[in-house]
């Protein structure tokens, strides 16, 4: 014998239950304010009566919002999962939503294909805001953003500060993280330092490298600055690099924790002590920091942080505040490569 379909309940049957409108019942179950909470009360318990689950596409309809925030990825998605970097935004933006309506979808957007995808959801309205964890790739997309003027946040600071007053940005300051690593390997009395940068077109490359300079002026030249990726492999091959040219060094400046562990690795093979014949300075604190050996000094940035902050502004954006400049500041760890 054939059973019987049975529908999925209806607003109407909602509405019928509660004894109000359709329209009413849609009002309080989207909780909207010209609706008394006497009624509302009433409304959500003929909901739960009648087993009744509002339908998403629905409820943005009657809203005018999604409840999703794009959370945007324009590196390759292999980069997503091996930087930290990414992890420690993702957490702070994700811990920040969870007492929200808000759902975070990350969307990636590292490929031609995958851009051209994400400017048509944008176009769609398929997000209520999108927070660009890689702002310094994809700049096709933040004019899709601008020109859409979808509630948008930054997280990295873009040479010049193009979208100044149209997104939001938030950033740690590198100028000052480059400065406090230096600082403390001048004070160390090293005095032949070489840096081991990431990618030079990176802004906070540019800024990090500005900071050393600030401290070091000349004894810091071109000829000892070398740009590579930021992990530990590129670290350990720019090392050995740096000891074929045969130049004097007793302190190295990395970009990232990860190229400081392969920079330590190269040190101890060609028969380096670290610190004892050169002091090695990381930056980020990510995990890494701690368990190499000797464990790393190195500059915290506060990436947790700028995750909940940049979830708290997108949250604000949606609801109408104008776009705001929020800066982060670092702080250099002491532990035993200095």
């Amino acid at each position: 014998m054939t059973q019987p379909v049975r529908t999925a309940p209806t607003l109407a049957e909602v509405a019928a239950a509660a004894g109000v409108s359709r329209s009413t019942a849609s009002r309080a179950l989207n909780d909207s304010p010209r609706i008394s909470e006497e009624t509302k009360k009433r409304v959500r318990a003929a909901a739960k009566e009648v087993n009744f689950v509002p339908n998403a596409r629905g409820r943005a309809l009657a809203v005018g919002r999604t409840e999703i925030i794009a959370v945007l990825v324009t590196e390759p998605l292999s980069e997503l999962f091996s930087d930290p970097t990414y992890s420690e935004f993702l957490s702070g933006i994700t811990e920040e939503l969870s007492e929200s309506s808000y759902l975070p979808v990350i969307l990636q957007a590292s490929s031609t294909h995958e851009r051209n995808r994400a400017r048509e959801h944008f176009e769609r309205r398929s997000f209520d805001a999108v927070i660009n964890v890689s702002p310094y790739k994809g700049s096709e997309l933040l004019e899709v953003l601008r020109e859409l003027g979808v509630p948008t946040v930054l997280c990295g600071q873009l040479e010049g500060h193009p979208y100044r007053d149209v997104f939001s940005t938030v950033y740690s300051d590198d100028e000052e993280g480059g400065r406090f690593a230096a600082l403390a390997m001048k004070e160390r009395g090293r005095k032949d330092i070489v840096a081991v940068l990431g990618p030079q077109d990176n802004p906070a490359v540019v800024d990090r490298l500005r900071g050393y300079r600030a401290v070091l002026g000349e004894d810091l030249p071109d000829a000892n600055v070398i740009y590579t990726g930021w992990n530990s492999g590129d670290g350990y091959q720019a090392m050995h690099q740096i000891l074929a040219r045969e130049i004097a060094f007793d302190g190295v400046l990395c970009g990232s924790d990860r190229i400081a562990a392969g920079v330590i690795t190269a040190l101890n093979e060609a028969g380096l002590s670290v610190p004892a014949d050169v002091s090695v300075v990381g930056f980020d604190d990510h995990e890494i920091a701690a368990r190499c050996v000797p464990a790393l000094t190195t500059v915290r940035q506060p990436l947790r942080e700028e995750g909940h902050m940049a979830a708290n502004i997108a949250l604000d954006m949606i609801k109408g505040a104008e776009p705001t400049t929020s800066v982060m500041h670092m702080q250099l760890v002491q532990r035993d490569s200095l």
